[in-house]
């Protein structure tokens, strides 16, 4: 279904030329036949059947990782781990500063620059982590979470499909529980009017993920756009918390 009204215009900002490429072969909505919705379909259906069978390690205290990196501060791997857990704990200034010098290396690694973007969302610099989210990319081009961190800085800035293409490209890679992304993805979908395939991706990502309270709401939401216009659609989440609830990984 196709509401109308809802679908902004608004220029789409210029990605690189090799992020284009990367995002290219992934059509959007605006473009789907039958045969690219069943591709779709498809995409979602094995990102949910990859993620049960994956292992998502526990995650390790933010006491823990500050020892563990007074031990060892050269540590990348363990510098972007103390990262992530100081973003949780909404410890923004401390964990940009952490990883300034990692991002200004000669050669950046990708979970670097996808950590920063993190941070930048966090913070509410959508240009910013746009930029770091598209460096992670270009740095590994499988890496899914820069991907997703790519699309919510794109659609916060209202650039909502080279969002999409973002968030379908994370999606076939995913690796994990992937039901925010879905949950985004579908809220991408919502603002642009294409609200069945949106609701069809909400049940699928709440049938994986029962207890998400914000999955269920936004669902509510859609299903009520379904049958009125004129309602206001949930925005996608900025700010990926990165201390997942239990058995869930939300960035």
């Amino acid at each position: 279904m196709r509401l109308q009204g809802l679908k902004k215009n608004a220029s789409v900002l210029v990605l690189t030329v090799s992020v284009c490429a990367l995002l290219g072969a992934c059509k959007t909505a605006q473009s789907v036949d039958a045969q690219g919705e069943t591709t779709h379909t498809a995409s979602i259906d094995s990102a949910i059947t990859r993620a049960a069978a994956y292992n998502t390690k526990p995650a390790r205290s933010l006491s823990y990782l500050e020892r563990a990196y007074k031990k060892s501060p050269t540590d990348e791997t363990l510098a972007i781990e103390y990262a992530t857990a100081l973003r949780a704990a909404d410890e923004l200034a401390k964990a940009e500063l952490l990883l300034n010098p990692y991002i200004k290396k000669e050669t950046p690694s990708s979970a670097a620059f996808s950590e920063y973007s993190a941070i930048q969302l966090a913070k509410g610099q959508y240009e910013a982590a746009e930029k770091h989210a598209q460096n992670a990319i270009l740095a590994d081009d499988a890496n899914f979470k820069a991907y997703h961190r790519l699309g919510i800085a794109l659609d916060a800035q209202g650039q909502h499909v080279p969002a999409e293409r973002a968030y379908r490209k994370g999606l076939d890679l995913w690796q994990g529980d992937p039901t925010t992304i879905m949950n985004n993805l579908a809220l991408n979908l919502a603002t642009q009017g294409y609200l069945d395939e949106s609701a069809e991706i909400l049940r699928k990502a709440q049938a994986v993920s029962p207890n998400r309270d914000e999955i269920e709401r936004n669902l509510r939401i859609v299903t009520a756009l379904q049958q009125a216009d004129g309602a206001q659609v949930p925005k996608p989440t900025k700010k990926p918390a990165a201390a997942p609830p239990p058995s869930v990984e939300t960035n």
